[in-house]
């Protein structure tokens, strides 16, 4: 498989910098050729936290989320309801291609984040009675519990307890 230049590795390196162990499903890369394609652009890698797996469902197993890279349509046809079982609770999907039926997705539980694509309207809060200075921390959380971080010119969006 062709990984030159992809956006795969840039993600994949993130998410590894940030301590996640991350499992990779790709029917047309294999392990080997990502780790040249690292190399090549002097990025290090642990190779104990990139994980190549043999399936789709051995990749989500356990998994916090689902990062969609690539726009082939054998990943629109996946039972995501099966993945989704197989998930740790909140799951998320990070759709890079806008190819997945978000609000089908949604229907199931995930949090579903779409590239080009606004989060629904989320409810306004009344204010407070007594006002109260927030921390930083306390003016990002999300409805999940987690807070968000917008990183840079790079669009990438993390999910940090």
């Amino acid at each position: 498989g062709d990984v030159r230049e992809t956006p795969a590795m840039t993600v994949c390196h993130m998410l590894m910098q940030d301590g996640a162990v991350v499992h990779v499903y790709d029917p047309k890369v294999q392990k080997e050729e990502a780790l040249i394609e690292f190399r090549y652009h002097e990025l290090q890698v642990d190779e104990s936290k990139l994980v190549f797996s043999d399936s789709p469902k051995d990749a989500v197993d356990g998994a916090h989320a689902i990062v969609v890279l690539t726009e082939w349509d054998e990943f629109k046809k996946y039972d995501y309801g099966e993945f989704y079982t197989k998930m740790m609770k909140p799951a998320f999907v990070f759709d890079g291609r806008g190819i997945l039926n978000r609000p089908q997705l949604e229907g199931m539980g995930f949090e579903v984040h779409t590239i080009g694509q606004a989060q629904g309207a989320m409810p306004i809060p009344e204010p407070p009675v007594v006002a109260k200075r927030l921390t930083i921390a306390e003016s990002v959380q999300s409805t999940t519990g987690k807070v968000i971080l917008v990183t840079g010119t790079a669009g990438f969006v993390g999910f940090h307890a």
